[in-house]
Parts: C-alpha cells; structure tokens; sequence
C-alpha cells in the first residue's frame, strides 16, 4: 500500500523538501498535512447559510488517507481546512463563496478534487471535505487490483523514499 501513497504523492506534485508533513498513524494509515497559504480576511458570500467573515488564515489541508474503512482498501478521509473566523461571523464556509476558493485551492495546488462533506460540514474553526483523486486508478474506476493493493510488507525502497516526508521518521518502521 506503501507505493499507492507514493503513486498519489507523485499525481498531487508533491516532492522531497516541500512543506508537506506525512505521519504514519497506523501501518497502512498515514495523516498528510498540505499547505494551502494565505487565504485573505474578508467577508465571503454564502449561499444556505449565511456570509463567512473571516480574519487572514495560514490555512492547511489535513486528511487521513489507505486502510481507513477497510483491511486492503485504499481510502480518502475526511478532509479539513482551518477557518480563522472573525468574532463577529454568523455563516458558514460550507456551500459558499469561501468553499469555492479554497476548494480550487487544493485543486490547483496538489490536483485533488475536493468538496464540501455534509458529514461533517464545520465546525468553529475549520470546514469538512470530501477528498477525491481523479485518476489513481490505472483502470479508470475506484478499485484497485490485488496487486496495487500488496502491502509492502518488506518494500524498503518505499519506505525510506516516505521516511522523507514523515515528522517522525522511525514511525514507518514501526
């Protein structure tokens, strides 16, 4: 599973030396923080529920990705976004005019789609994304092969080449 992350490290632009921080929560779960930059204070127009006015954010995108719901199932989590809302904001990022800016954000910065997720939809300082990769698959679907899907159990090669990203780097050897 261990070459997925990399197959998907790769397709999203993502190299050696970028500010991104990948840790191993369990053998085959890895949380990723990305970057997103500066999204500028200001009040955005909502759409059900109501104007976001926010203060300038550092924002970053975090999300679970591999073995979240299934044993040898590749998977996206929950993706979140902090939101450095004003004292005085009453709306909400979801389905609005901020949605969309940091949506095409994540979509121009690492080439995920992202979405608003009615799961979780936000919370006092963030807002919940579905997270999605066109195109991981080689076979055009949402299913990957058995052999994609080999755990890497004694890959090496993969796991130092992730070592690099990782805040910890003895985690993956765990």
């Amino acid at each position: 599973m261990q070459k997925l992350l990399i197959k998907l490290l790769d397709m999203m632009g993502i190299t050696a030396g970028d500010a991104v921080v990948i840790e191993s929560v369990d053998y085959f779960l890895w949380k990723i923080d990305l970057p997103l930059g500066k999204i500028t204070a200001d009040t955005y127009k909502g759409v059900h529920w109501g104007d976001s006015k926010i203060l300038d954010t550092d924002a970053w995108l975090t999300f679970t990705v591999g073995n979240l719901y299934a044993d040898n199932e590749f998977s996206f989590g929950e993706g979140t976004v902090n939101i450095n809302y004003a004292d005085d904001n009453e709306g909400l990022a979801y389905t609005g005019e901020l949605e969309d800016v940091i949506t095409a954000r994540i979509k121009d910065l690492y080439n995920l789609s992202a979405d608003g997720s009615e799961q979780g939809m936000q919370g006092d300082d963030y807002i919940s994304l579905d997270l999605w990769m066109d195109g991981l698959c080689d076979n055009g679907e949402d299913e990957f092969t058995p052999e994609q899907m080999d755990a890497d159990f004694d890959d090496s090669e993969s796991e130092n080449y992730l070592k690099q990203f990782c805040r910890h780097s003895a985690v993956l050897a765990s």
